[in-house]
Parts: structure tokens; C-alpha cells; sequence
């Protein structure tokens, strides 16, 4: 759908691309809006990639070499800084083994774009290290960014057959093995591509993810967020800035949720029979629609 010709495909009379310049400014409709947003979309996406075929995703061909570690529920800060740090340890000590760390930043500054940044260790030694311009995008997107780009520098990495990842966002880290339709596909497909001609070159080679809770502000994980995090680096947008499919999802909720704010503060809308209630500090409460409708 949008303004322009689409390959193959047999507009009905009342598509919006038939639409003229007058009549689609006076339309308001959910179709005129998304129209209206496409053009500053720049991602590609594939809705019918072989690799997403059943039987021919990576995780159907190599579930048990790709796999992924979460902290235990009940675990203490304490706790989880000792096994984080056990299992560096042991990384440490094997041959053949690449450590990367990966992590994203969002400015609030909304003329900057967005960072990803990831650092491979062998041992001790930083071998390989990257930050990079997200685009406008949210922080999920960045951080399948940085794992992208991780992943992309170990695997060139000539005697490595087992890669740790460490990252503070699980999600992403699934997300980047999922073939399916989301912000982000095209790097997901660049990451299975990669690994499956990686993994499937060597019967020895593995990918662990492993969770870290940004909060313990643990060893090589922040390192890589002070070094994504230096202010000092920062790209500004520029007149086209990469756009993510989430980032514009997270605008217009925010615009949507700015415009009903502006409209419950007029008598005009509210009408007078409206009750008006207030929070804890005497406040009026805003209408919204997250979380199933609260006031907040």
C-alpha cells in the first residue's frame, strides 16, 4: 500500500494511489495515515524468504548450537555478577573462543540518531570493535543493530568455533534468529545467512547468548555502554535518516497520544456533563489508551 506503483500487483478502482492530491489530504482515514508514513520508512523486508520456511529456519537446522541463557528469577544481584563472571572465566581460559559484548544507545536528544556498538575479545585482547549510526530507531532496534554487527565481526575471526554474546536484551538476541515480519528483518537475514554458512561449515561451532542485567553495570557490558555512550561521538540525522518500521510505530502512538491530551483539556470535547478526576497531587488525570485503557 502507499502513493506509489506497486510491481505486479492490480489496483481496484478505489485504491488510494487513485486518489488525487486534493481528495487525499481531505481523507481521513487509518490507510491515508500509513500512506502518508511510508515514504520515510527505509527498511526492506522479504515476506517469503526460503530461510523462513519451515524446516529451513536456523533454529529448526541448528536449535542445538544456538542457544540462549537467562538469568534464575530468583538470583541476587550478587548472584548473577558471580555466574556472569564464572562464566567469563571459563571463556577466558578455552582456545577457539570469541567474546562479544554488544549494546545500544537512544538519545533523548531527538536530531541525534541512535548507536549500536559491539567489541570482540579473545582472551584478554579487544580484536575486533565497531559503533555505529543507528538511524531513528527504538532501543530494541538498535540492539538487534549491535548484535548484527557483533556477530558479523566474530565469524571472521579466522580458528573460532564458539562465540558468547552478551547482551542486556534478550529479545533482540532471539529476535535476530526470527525470520519473520518486524523491524529489523533484513539484519535477521544477514544473521542466519551468516551463521548458517558458519555453523554448518564446522560441527564444532556453537553461538551462546547470554543475558546480562544492565543494572549490575557488569565487567565487558559496560565497557561497550561507555563506549556507546560517549557523548563526545554523536551523528546527527541528517535530511534521510535511516527509519525503522518500530520507530515510526513508537511516533504516531506518541503523536496519537499528544493529540488526545491536547483535545481532553477543551470544554469542546469533554462537553460539560464530564467528570474530571485528579491523582495523588491534585492533578487531572489524562486519558490513555496503554495498558487497557488507564488514566495516567
Amino acid at each position: 500500500m502507499g502513493r506509489c506503483d506497486t510491481l505486479g500487483a492490480h489496483m481496484h478502482r478505489w485504491h488510494i494511489n487513485n486518489l488525487g492530491t486534493k481528495a487525499f489530504l481531505a481523507t481521513k482515514s487509518m490507510a491515508v495515515d500509513v500512506a502518508g508514513k511510508l515514504p520515510c520508512l527505509t527498511e526492506i523486508f522479504d515476506t517469503d524468504s526460503d530461510k523462513a520456511w519451515p524446516g529451513n529456519q536456523i533454529m529448526d537446522v541448528f536449535s542445538n548450537r544456538i542457544s540462549f541463557h537467562t538469568r534464575p528469577n530468583s538470583a541476587s544481584a550478587e548472584e548473577q555478577t558471580t555466574l556472569l563472571d564464572a562464566t567469563l572465566l571459563k571463556a577466558r581460559g578455552e582456545e577457539h573462543l570469541a567474546i562479544m559484548a554488544c549494546d545500544s544507545s537512544v538519545p533523548q536528544d531527538s536530531t541525534v540518531q541512535a548507536l549500536a556498538a559491539a567489541r570482540v575479545w579473545i582472551r584478554v585482547c579487544i580484536v575486533r570493535q565497531t559503533r555505529q549510526a543507528s538511524g531513528r530507531a527504538t532501543a530494541p532496534d538498535a540492539e538487534l543493530h549491535a548484535i548484527w554487527a557483533g556477530i558479523g565481526m566474530a565469524t571472521t575471526i579466522a580458528g573460532i568455533n564458539h562465540i558468547y554474546v552478551f547482551t542486556d536484551h534478550l529479545p533482540s538476541a532471539e529476535q535476530v534468529v526470527d525470520l519473520g515480519i518486524h523491524s529489523g528483518q533484513w539484519r535477521s537475514l544477514e544473521v542466519c545467512t551468516r551463521l548458517q554458512s558458519w555453523v554448518g561449515a564446522n560441527p564444532a561451532r556453537r553461538v551462546s547468548f547470554i543475558l546480562v542485567n544492565s543494572k549490575l553495570k557488569w565487567s565487558i557490558h559496560q565497557n561497550v555502554h561507555e563506549y556507546v555512550s560517549n557523548r563526545s561521538f554523536s551523528i546527527a540525522h541528517g535530511r534521510h535518516p535511516a527509519t525503522s518500521l518500530a520507530y515510526l510505530h513508537m511516533a504516531e502512538v506518541a503523536a496519537c497520544q499528544d493529540e488526545w491530551n491536547r483535545l481532553f483539556s477543551t470544554s469542546k470535547y469533554l462537553r460539560r456533563g464530564f467528570l474530571r478526576l485528579c491523582d495523588n497531587n491534585d492533578k487531572d488525570l489524562k486519558p490513555s489508551y496503554l495498558g487497557g485503557g488507564d488514566m495516567a
